[in-house]
């Protein structure tokens, strides 16, 4: 597996500390998933708004976003808003075909995604087609 850039490699770590997945830190930033990826991947530097969004997402002191990217490691928010999990809470470990598979969805062009999504979605039971529907 390649080796993660300075400003991804930590929020990578964030993320997984905070049990979150790349989509949930976009959401929470208040940006796309796709200008998160540009971000994580160098492709777009991102502005002031995003940059702090960024850094309420990943629960991250004002600054830790260009402290990542310099290859620091940015300095957690303390007290409430960022709560330690309890070691009984912890997230069970990913399974690493899981964690490819979403990887390699993530590297693809948006039409591709979609309709590599809508075929494996016409595979599942329809019982658990309704139950995707529902959330």
């Amino acid at each position: 597996m390649p080796e993660l850039s300075g400003l991804d490699g930590a929020m990578n770590r964030r993320r997984q500390a905070l049990g979150l997945n790349w989509r949930q830190v976009a959401e929470q930033a208040g940006i796309s998933y796709e200008t998160l990826r540009a971000i994580r991947k160098g492709e777009q530097a991102g502005g002031d708004l995003t940059r702090r969004g960024l850094e309420r997402a990943l629960q991250w002191e004002t600054g830790g976003f260009e402290v990542a990217e310099a290859g620091g490691e940015p300095a957690v928010l303390a007290g409430p808003a960022a709560p330690e999990a309890p070691e009984s809470a912890a997230a069970p470990p990913s399974d690493p075909q899981v964690e490819a598979i979403l990887t390699i969805l993530d590297g693809l062009p948006a039409r591709v995604r979609e309709e590599v999504l809508r075929r494996l979605g016409e595979q599942l039971p329809p019982g658990v087609q309704q139950g995707r529907k529902a959330s």
